[in-house]
């Protein structure tokens, strides 16, 4: 029995009165939809029905259910295909799921119990739902025999032949459990469910290639092509899989672990992934694939606390977004969009810091940020009304004195408001002050637009530049400042020594 831990309300749920009969409704056929549930065990109340999408899951309706556990969605608006739940809040929010199939087979009757959703369930007008029906049956009779070796192995102790010969029955059900799942997938082939099946086959990879001595000639071949195949049984022509637990999940695994955790590298897949979903079947964008594949990882990336990824977020969004490839994106975001890339763009790794001219020291001196001579160049923005600049800028001048300073660091630390007089206590109170520390302001009177050219909207911030004022590190803890620095010294040594 599934339990659902969190429903999250994205849509007005309907009142009760919204699934009487529309007057002039008298067939069944009227309706784009009309599914009646029968629950055994429920008696006058409420069930939600809802669906995944992605690794969440969303209601969209709700129906009333009378004194025999008798409850009818139906309705003219348009639903998506999908795994659909029915939720029943009345019995701790445990669940069970059938698919929404297309336009004309959606109208169907579903009749179970709550002492076993799935193995007393009885479903008319359907096929696809008889056949996931079925599939589900038999997994868990499966997953019970699986159970029971499992115990088995675990009570033979040390009895090595014992646990052989549960081994060997293990490897059995795993086989069976792979033809049974290869002969669901190939008796639904165009549907839905066909579609949901084949998206759960493994990429079956081959050995790596030898010489003619059994020498294995590329230690990198099984990675590369597990990685090249990853998508084949992917169909991205079926809309529905977005509305499943399967497809998000597979996508965040394949930035998460397989691809080289670069910003090149993710430029460069997430550029081939979109482009599967845009191109496939000539759809050209216009899919609901490839609508939930571009947003989701244009949100991954700007979402990503890992440095550099900013990058890839700006590369989706100038490449499909504002090159008119989003149709659906409406003129308020594409704004909100343009604004943010053109915020986050000066600040990439690898481009030149812009260069802060005349921001003035405590003593009244001026300094540009690029007339700092040093082999790197730390760059604070801070503000002592801010409680975790209390804590990191003290910690910054210790790391400096400690270490920083003897790896040829310079620091530039920007006071980000305009109250002289607190800054000034500040510095002189946690004694901010060591050669090659700067501290300066844009004050009194501001013109060096720091915000829009660093992306500052909070403090503190850090980056790391090296010596040509190129960004190296942004974002930083005090923490990783040393480890950065020591990183591109040695990656700097070694291109020295392989040109």
């Amino acid at each position: 029995m599934k339990k659902l831990g969190i429903i999250i309300l994205v849509m007005t749920i309907c009142s009760f009165a919204t699934f009487a009969q529309k007057k002039g409704k008298t067939a069944k056929e009227n309706y784009k939809y009309n599914i009646e549930f029968t629950i055994k065990g429920l008696s006058d109340t409420v069930i939600y029905v809802g669906h995944h999408l992605g690794e969440k899951k969303y209601v969209i309706d709700t129906v009333a259910v009378d004194a025999n556990g008798h409850g009818v969605m139906r309705g003219n608006k348009d639903i998506h295909k999908g795994i659909y739940l029915v939720v029943m809040p009345s019995r701790n929010m445990n669940f069970f799921e059938f698919l929404m199939g297309p336009e004309g087979q959606r109208n169907f009757s579903i009749e179970t119990d709550t002492v076993n959703f799935v193995k007393n369930m009885k479903i008319k007008g359907s096929p696809e739902n008889v056949a996931f029906n079925n599939y589900q049956r038999h997994m868990m009779d499966l997953q019970a025999e699986r159970y029971e070796i499992e115990k088995a192995i675990k009570n033979a102790g040390d009895d090595k032949d014992a646990k052989e010969a549960e081994y060997a029955k293990m490897r059995n059900l795993n086989e069976r459990r792979v033809e049974y799942m290869t002969k669901v997938e190939n008796e639904n082939k165009g549907t839905l469910f066909g579609s949901i099946m084949r998206s759960m086959h493994e990429v079956e990879i081959p050995d790596f290639p030898r010489d003619e001595n059994g020498i294995i000639t590329d230690s990198t071949f099984q990675y590369k092509y597990y990685k090249k195949h990853y998508f084949d049984y992917i169909d991205f022509e079926e809309e529905g899989l977005v509305r499943t637990p399967i497809y998000e999940p597979k996508l965040n695994y394949f930035f998460e672990k397989m691809v080289v955790p670069s910003p090149d590298s993710m430029i460069v897949d997430a550029h081939r992934v979109i482009k599967m979903t845009y191109d496939e079947g000539m759809m050209k964008g216009d899919t609901l694939i490839y609508q939930y594949t571009l947003s989701h990882l244009l949100n991954y990336f700007e979402e990503s606390k890992i440095m550099g990824y900013d990058a890839v977020f700006v590369a989706i969004a100038e490449d499909w977004y504002l090159s008119g490839k989003a149709p659906w994106a409406d003129t308020a975001f594409m704004s909100k969009l343009k604004e943010r890339v053109e915020k986050i763009t000066p600040t990439r790794l690898g481009s030149v810091a812009y260069n802060l001219t005349r921001m003035q020291c405590v003593d009244d001196r001026y300094y540009n940020l690029h007339d700092v001579k040093s082999d790197y160049t730390v760059l604070i923005f801070w503000e002592p009304s801010c409680g975790h600049c209390k804590k990191e800028v003290p910690k910054l001048i210790k790391e400096y004195r400690d270490t920083l300073k003897d790896l040829g660091v310079k620091v530039f630390a920007i006071y980000t408001q305009y109250d002289k007089e607190e800054w000034v206590k500040f510095i002189d109170e946690k004694e901010i002050k060591e050669t090659g520390w700067i501290n300066v302001w844009d004050g009194p009177y501001p013109h060096s637009r720091f915000r829009d050219y660093y992306d500052i909207y909070s403090t503190p911030v850090i980056y790391v530049l090296d010596k040509n004022k190129k960004i190296v590190g942004k974002r930083l803890n005090v923490e990783n400042i040393k480890d950065l620095i020591m990183f591109e010294k040695r990656k700097e040594e070694h291109e020295k020594n392989t040109h």
